[in-house]
Parts: structure tokens; C-alpha cells; sequence
């Protein structure tokens, strides 16, 4: 009976990183002002999408944030604009980012647990 529980308990751990791994990747752009962000399970996927903003006349990419190591990576031209900043600046915009990352991250893991939702481009 022991044994049982620990395996349901491994199970579960298994399947929340599995779910943790495929949402791993938030996309964050603006859209009219406002942070929003598109789930991604892979890399490839989260740089797919960021192009995919590049063209969008109506939502400014921002960059990819990763969940697993709670590090941001800034689309190229931001990169730039960041990079000429004072370190304290760079900090400060960072720290911003990655609560708004987390943040827009727990909101919509509170509507559906384990699962971000993909905005349509269209919308």
C-alpha cells in the first residue's frame, strides 16, 4: 500500500512537470498598451511566434521569457535599446519583465491549471 502511494505521488510530479514543460515559454509582447503573452512548450516554438509578432502591425514583440530557469531573453532590437542603458536601468526593466511575465503566467494558469492558452494573431 506504501509502495502504491509513493508511485501515485511520482506520477503526479511527473505529469506537473510535464505540464510545467509544456507551457515552459511565455511569448511576452503589448497589444494596445497592455502585457500579453502567448504559451510555448519548445524554443523553437517561442522564437516561431516571436517572428511571427515581428510582422504584426498591431502587437509589439517584447521577448521569451523561460519558466524553468525564470530568465527573459529580449527580441533583437530591444536587446539593443536595453544594452545602451546604465546597468541600474537594465535591472530595473529586467526586473519588471520577469514580473510581469510570472504574473500574466499565474493569471492565466488560475483560469485553466497547467494550461496557457494560445491567443489567435487574428483576434
Amino acid at each position: 500500500m506504501i509502495r502504491l502511494q509513493k508511485h501515485t505521488k511520482q506520477n503526479k510530479t511527473k505529469e506537473q512537470r510535464q505540464e510545467s514543460s509544456a507551457n515552459r515559454y511565455s511569448v511576452l509582447y503589448t497589444l494596445k498598451g497592455q502585457y500579453q503573452h502567448v504559451g510555448c512548450s519548445s524554443e523553437e516554438e517561442a522564437q516561431y511566434v516571436l517572428g511571427m509578432l515581428m510582422t504584426d502591425g498591431n502587437r509589439v514583440p517584447v521577448g521569451i521569457y523561460d519558466s524553468n530557469t525564470d530568465s527573459f531573453e529580449w527580441e533583437i532590437i530591444g536587446q539593443y535599446f536595453h544594452s545602451q542603458d546604465s546597468i541600474s536601468d537594465q535591472q530595473e526593466r529586467l526586473h519588471e519583465v520577469l514580473t510581469i511575465s510570472r504574473t500574466l503566467r499565474r493569471r492565466d494558469a488560475s483560469w485553466q491549471p497547467g494550461y496557457l492558452q494560445k491567443p489567435s494573431f487574428f483576434a
